[in-house]
């Protein structure tokens, strides 16, 4: 049983000022890194690969994962199992062989694939011995195959006008690969398993489309197979791409939509569970694209959509669909489509912005959609979907008005509301196809009255004031002439909108009328400079930050001059609160640098206080800053990565901290049947700590999850296991730490 005997506790005072004070730490990481290819067996087995020779198994269905152990180190592309043991592993241009689930395997050379290090790459065994290999670059493709366990490989297809995106199978003799581009689609078949046709693709509408590739296949017996493939909306409504063939691949038929039906993205994968019921996903930039038939294809109805991530991989299991995203999160529908379950707590996607309505409630908002979200201080996270009109947007700007309502401001220039927490979002101004129409900023002076800014072209900005809490909103356009990044108000009348080419604009009566400001002292170089947020210390005093530039107002935004922080990086996000202003930044060109940027004094000077321990510059999108209504201070960005100055710790005893990561031997060794492991965090992340034999097989997952820095105790029982050598070992995102043991009955 695991127990933890130190907890973090208490609340650190940022009134206290002293650089030492600040002890920061990371209170959420994604669950998972993303991987580049998953395959599962059946709903509970499964496996993802990765960079540097990464693969996790799990046996409940993706909620817990455990590492295969292996000496591969190369970048890893697809994989496929045939059962529990027997699996391939494939990178561009190597198969890893395994029939022990990876306790051992053969590594075998992919003579003749084709060197890329971007492309597409699938593996796929009918049986131990015969089996296929996709390996395709952007403008040439071949299919390799081998009928004696990829020890020797032949030429199936050597496509050299384009690329192949995928390749599925029936059984061992009916194949169909995929692919195309720019106005192209490009189908080849086998019925023998060796010899392979070039297909005849279908007639496109005229017109229509600018690119017909097909990304995904599905043969639902030896000669009926669907594809899909491209969609856009961002290039002139190009409906998502559906054909069908009924001669095992030789010609193929355009199914055309009802217009009411049409999606407009990209059609990744295919599963049916039977001749007639199958589901198709994918997606684009705004959405996941989830669509569903019952009548073999031909037609297809659009689902309602669950999350915001792209769909990578399905698997279907009867009723039951595992869904693997582009951000390695895993969800999991009982019901073939209709509803579906997070698996992945929290998935690999990048935080834009903060919102702390109270000390224990505070939003965080990102790309695709995703809300995190805390009712404990920080302490603990939820990951939820913002969708809206069934789409899930990037989100730019929140604010609440109660610690359930409040509001959004998106990409593709969308607004929406929720009134229970985030779980769910009304639309209140529908998106726009145009990726140039942008919503950036949110913010309310009354439970009624509220602004959002963004822009309509890089040139065209747009405010937009509502007076009854989102029903309608009028709008204001043009006045700065360049994006609007940010808005905030120091009382309901006073208030200031910044964005780029240093343009800024102020009102003060309430928003009805907006002027552009003045500034001042502004260095040449920073004369056009992007300004991203702005915040008010009250009703005549703001502070406005951006690309190496800090400006401050007293006169309530009409006039600004330029702050004399010397700083290399961008600042993102600006903050206030009881004479105290933060800012984050960061700078992604080397060297690297992070700002955590405060001031006692109002905004005349700062001082960085980034604990590069805790903040990592391989990560340079650090974007926002909140500050609690006690002082306590939580920064976003990277890869779901949020971090706060409030430390939680066990005051009775005074201990701190651990400073190191740090694995101890067991207690007792050698052992019968129990012993004890401890091991000290000195950062925040995902944990995972496994017991393996000798052969490096893992017999016993102890921790897989999210954990604060603390010292750590675990239990293990090694009573069904027999009397020898065992390793125990480890990991974070960036150690790993192993230990022998002994076990004697």
């Amino acid at each position: 049983m695991k127990h933890r005997y130190i907890l973090s506790v208490a609340l650190l005072l940022v009134f206290s000022f002293s650089l030492s004070a600040q002890t920061w730490q990371k209170v959420t990481s994604p669950s998972m890194s993303v991987y580049s290819d998953a395959y599962f067996i059946d709903e509970n087995n499964g496996w993802l690969v990765g960079t540097k020779g990464s693969i996790m198994k799990t046996s409940d269905g993706g909620k817990t994962w455990s590492t295969v152990t292996t000496t591969i180190t190369e970048d890893l592309k697809s994989v496929y199992f045939l059962n529990a043991t027997t699996g391939f592993i494939a990178s561009p241009t190597k198969l890893y062989k395994s029939t022990d689930g990876f306790s051992t395997f053969t590594t075998i050379s992919i003579t003749g694939a084709i060197s890329t290090t971007s492309g597409y790459w699938t593996v796929y065994f009918a049986d131990a011995q015969k089996g296929w290999f996709l390996s395709s670059s952007s403008s040439a493709a071949k299919v390799l195959q081998t009928v004696d366990g990829g020890t020797t490989w032949t030429v199936g297809v050597d496509h050299k006008t384009g690329n192949l995106q995928t390749i599925k199978f029936y059984n061992a003799s009916a194949g169909i690969v995929a692919g195309g581009g720019s106005g192209k689609c490009d189908i080849y078949y086998t019925k023998d398993g060796a010899t392979w046709t070039k297909g005849t693709a279908p007639a496109f509408p005229a017109g229509v489309y600018t690119r017909t590739d097909i990304r995904s296949l599905y043969l639902i017996d030896a000669n009926t197979a669907i594809g899909g493939g491209w969609g856009s909306s961002a290039a002139g409504l190009q409906p998502t791409i559906f054909i069908k063939t009924t001669d095992g691949g030789a010609t193929w038929t355009y199914l055309e939509q009802k217009e009411e039906n049409k999606t407009y993205e990209y059609a990744y994968e295919l599963v049916f569970k039977n001749a007639t019921t199958g589901l198709a996903a994918g997606g684009a930039t705004k959405t996941p694209n989830f669509m569903k038939t019952v009548d073999g294809g031909v037609n297809w109805t659009q689902l309602p959509t669950p999350f915001g991530y792209q769909i990578s991989r399905l698997f279907s299991f009867g009723d039951n669909v595992i869904a693997v995203t582009n951000s390695s999160a895993i969800y999991k529908s009982a019901d073939f489509g209709t509803s579906w379950e997070a698996v992945t707590p929290v998935p690999n996607i990048t935080l834009t912005k903060l919102y702390a309505f109270s000390d224990d409630v505070i939003y965080a908002g990102g790309q695709r959609g995703l809300i995190m979200k805390t009712t404990d201080g920080g302490k603990n996270w939820k990951a939820l979907s913002h969708v809206a009109n069934n789409v899930c947007l990037s989100i730019n700007g929140l604010f609440f008005l109660t610690k359930d309502f409040g509001f959004s401001a998106t990409s593709y220039g969308g607004i929406a509301k929720t009134s229970d927490g985030g779980a769910t979002w009304t639309s209140l101004k529908k998106d726009t196809s145009a990726a140039t129409v942008t919503n950036n900023a949110v913010v309310f002076t009354t439970s009624t009255t509220g602004f959002v800014v963004g822009q309509l072209s890089s040139t065209k900005d747009i405010i937009y004031k509502t007076t009854d809490a989102g029903a309608t909103w009028t709008s204001t356009s043009v006045i700065a002439g360049a994006t609007l990044n940010s808005i905030a108000f120091g009382n309901t009348q006073v208030g200031a909108a910044v964005g780029a080419k240093l343009k800024i604009l102020y009102t003060k009566d309430g928003g009805t009328t907006w002027t552009l400001a003045t500034t001042t002292g502004v260095p040449t170089a920073q004369a056009t400079a992007t300004l991203n947020s702005v915040t008010f210390l009250s009703g005549s005093e703001a502070i406005a930050v951006g690309d190496k530039v800090t400006l401050k107002s007293t006169d309530g935004g009409q006039t600004w001059s330029y702050v004399p922080l010397t700083t290399t990086q961008t600042l993102n996000g600006v903050a206030f609160l009881n004479n105290n202003a933060w800012a984050v930044g960061a700078k992604s060109s080397t060297p690297k640098s992070i700002g955590i940027w405060q001031s006692i004094d109002k905004g005349a000077t700062w001082t960085n206080k980034v604990n590069y321990a805790v903040f990592d510059t391989a990560s340079t999108t650090y974007n926002d800053i909140a500050v609690t209504n006690s002082g306590a201070v939580f920064v976003c960005g990277g890869a779901t990565g949020i971090y706060t100055n409030s430390t939680t710790v066990d005051i009775n005893d005074k201990e701190e901290l651990p400073t190191t990561f740090e694995l101890m031997q067991n207690y007792p060794n050698p052992f019968n049947p129990e012993t004890t492991i401890n091991y000290s965090l000195n950062k925040a992340g995902i944990v995972r700590l496994n017991v393996y034999d000798v052969l490096g097989r893992a017999v016993k997952s102890l921790v897989n999850e999210n954990q604060m820095p603390g010292r750590y105790s675990v239990k293990f029982d090694g009573s069904n296991l027999s009397s020898g050598i065992y390793f125990y070992s480890i990991s974070t995102s960036n150690s790993i730490l192993t230990k022998k043991m002994l076990l004697i009955k």
